[in-house]
């Protein structure tokens, strides 16, 4: 008996293919190859050890040996008698559908045969894989009037007497679009174990594997689904897919003093916005390791006397922005003209990078001020000993890890001058920016992203007065950020705004003074560098109520930007003048800010892909690395 293929715009090598369980009765498989208008060029057929399949060898051998016919069973297997019986089955049926390896939209599903656990097992199995129809199949009573039940015909002849006198249905359930995170699995990853025996493929898996990745896929859908309408809200994508008292949990205020949440936000996916290489290794005992790594130690001048206060990192007063830049003294210039101190300084940095889980980081330098005559050393050769040993480290990295562990950028710094000729220092490093900008394109190597105008700030040092330095910077696409509101007031803030179109702003803790352009920052998604210690060390802020003036409350603004929209995010500024990692700043910022939750904390992570000077592929790869790494605490 033939009949018309229903489907003509199969895939090529797919033709319509009958996926059916059998149970007692083998009449089941010929009733459902005989679903009218569809052509089955195979049928598969998965059972237990008992029952005879006979009758099913002689129909399709004798009336349709031109399909081709598989037979399974489960080995080890002859009848349902516990849970435990049922998941291995499932199991099995998942890898058997899988390896098959037929296209969905040529696959039907019988769900007649067998227990009825086989028949949910096969439309389970349906809903998850695709199918182009499932069905069931029925004999009508009239056939058999003396019969009290109804039955399945019991020999090929009443199969074919059946089918001729209208007595099979099929009752059609339609098709299955399977759920597309399947279409990722391999047959390779869930084979099965076979022996073949008498013409039959006797199947065992090793264990349920497939069964618990779908049940943890199901599950993720499920919490996505349920979370649908908040998916805007959350920070990151995957958050969408955990359990109701996990969300709960991280919607919690941090607790900076538990060990838990410390461990928590040191296993945290990261990103440095604000890390300045000369504030790094000032101190001992990563001082000492650079400074014995110069090509020549004889050059490098003593040591200052400037010393950590006995209270660091943590002071009973602020100490102000000239005292703690001089607690870097004897880093920086001292030792980064030497160029295996340099070389040293950034390798040592990018392991710190890795120690704190940072993905991604924009470390800011200032060439000229490393560059020696005397050594022929010009401010490109000193960028380009930088820029090569953080490539040497990310490639070093990518090979251990198979992808970047760290990706990081660099942003050279203008510094302000508020007297002679103030704008020639800057106009240097720009220049060297926007060279760098044309010659370094890679985006998957380190290259100058942005540019920095640090410095200290008063009104006569505001962004309006270099507006036209930066023209060049804008020009050729590099990104700007500028210190601003660290010392100055808000008008230095909506300078480096309105007058520099800068993108983010280091610290900007004066910015809630004026609510107006608060907004406006806001609505521009302009990036926030706050850096909680030197923050702290430098102006002095309300932590457990010993810092300030009780008689003048001074609040750290971090958690009000969050709660007004704004692009905050926490960085460390000067690791080692600062005695404070990223996993520290962010804990610091919990006791600022009492209230600040765990989810802030995801959220400060996403305000820094956002306002991150990569382009937007790069922000895309960043977030799917986040999310595939972020975690729930296991304890």
């Amino acid at each position: 008996m033939s009949r018309p293929n229903s489907n003509p715009d199969l895939p090529p090598g797919n033709p319509a293919t009958l996926f059916v369980s059998l149970g007692t009765s083998p009449a089941v498989v010929p009733e459902a190859f005989l679903l009218p208008e569809v052509s089955f060029k195979s049928v598969h057929v998965l059972t237990t050890e008992k029952p005879d399949v006979s009758l099913i060898r002689e129909f399709f051998d004798t009336h349709h040996p031109q399909t081709k016919l598989s037979i399974s069973r489960v080995e080890g297997f002859e009848d349902f008698e516990s849970e435990a019986d049922h998941f291995r089955f499932e199991e099995i049926l998942y890898r058997w559908i899988l390896n098959a390896g037929i296209h969905a939209e040529a696959r039907w599903f019988c769900l007649s045969g067998g227990f009825k656990t086989m028949s949910a097992s096969m439309q389970k199995a349906a809903n998850l894989f695709g199918a182009a129809g499932v069905f069931h199949v029925l004999s009508k009573q009239e056939l058999y009037p003396d019969e009290t039940k109804l039955r399945h015909p019991g020999s090929i002849s009443e199969i074919l007497q059946a089918d001729a006198q209208g007595k099979l249905q099929w009752i059609q359930l339609g098709a299955e679009l399977g759920w597309p995170q399947l279409r990722r699995l391999r047959s390779q990853d869930y084979s099965l174990k076979h022996k073949d025996q008498h013409g039959v493929h006797w199947l065992s898996a090793p264990d349920h594997s497939l069964r618990d990745a779908i049940a943890v896929m199901e599950t993720r859908v499920h919490a996505i689904s349920r979370s649908w309408e908040t998916i805007p809200q959350l920070p990151f994508n995957e958050l969408a897919t955990w359990p109701e008292q996990q969300l709960a949990w991280l919607n919690e205020p941090l607790d900076p003093c538990s060990n838990a949440d410390r461990e928590w936000v040191a296993s945290l996916p990261k990103l440095e916005l604000h890390c300045h290489l000369g504030g790094f290794a000032t101190h001992e005992p990563l001082l000492s390791e650079v400074e014995s790594s110069a090509d020549n130690e004889s050059r490098l001048s003593p040591r200052s006397a400037d010393k950590l206060a006995k209270d660091w990192p943590v002071p009973a007063k602020p100490i102000g922005l000239e005292p703690y830049r001089k607690l870097g003294d004897d880093n920086g210039s001292r030792l980064l003209r030497d160029p295996g101190c340099l070389r040293k300084q950034c390798e040592l940095l990018y392991r710190h990078f890795l120690d704190q889980n940072i993905l991604y980081a924009e470390v800011r330098c200032s060439p000229a001020n490393y560059a020696d005559s005397s050594l022929n050393r010009s401010p490109w050769n000193v960028l380009s000993d930088i820029r090569e040993a953080f490539q040497s480290c990310m490639s070093e990295a990518s090979w251990l890890a198979g992808s970047f562990a760290c990706h990081v950028n660099l942003i050279i710094i203008g510094t302000r001058q508020s007297v002679g000729d103030y704008r020639a220092g800057i106009s240097r490093h720009l220049a060297l920016a926007v060279t760098a900008a044309e010659h370094w394109k890679d985006p998957e190597s380190c290259r100058v992203v942005g540019v920095d105008l640090a410095g200290f700030e008063n009104p006569t040092t505001r962004a309006h007065y270099f507006r036209e330095e930066f023209t060049a910077v804008h020009r050729c696409g590099l990104a700007l950020t500028a210190h601003a509101g660290e010392n100055d007031d808000a008008e230095g803030i909506w300078r480096a705004v309105f007058d520099l179109n800068a993108r983010r702003l280091g610290h900007a803790l004066s910015l809630a003074q004026s609510p107006d352009l608060m907004k406006s920052v806001a609505d521009r998604g302009i990036g926030i560098e706050m850096c909680p210690y030197a923050n702290v060390q430098i102006k002095g802020f309300d932590l457990d109520g010993v810092l300030s003036d009780p008689n003048e409350p001074r609040a750290y603004p971090l958690l009000g930007y969050l709660r007004h929209g704004l692009k905050a995010t926490v960085n460390t500024d000067n690791i080692g003048i600062s005695a404070a990692d990223l996993t520290e700043n962010l804990l610091l910022a919990g006791r600022l800010c009492p209230g600040l939750t765990r989810m802030d904390l995801l959220r400060l992570q996403r305000n820094a892909v956002d306002t991150c000077f990569e382009d937007a592929i790069a922000r895309q790869e960043l977030l799917a690395r986040i999310n595939a790494t972020i975690r729930f605490p296991s304890s």
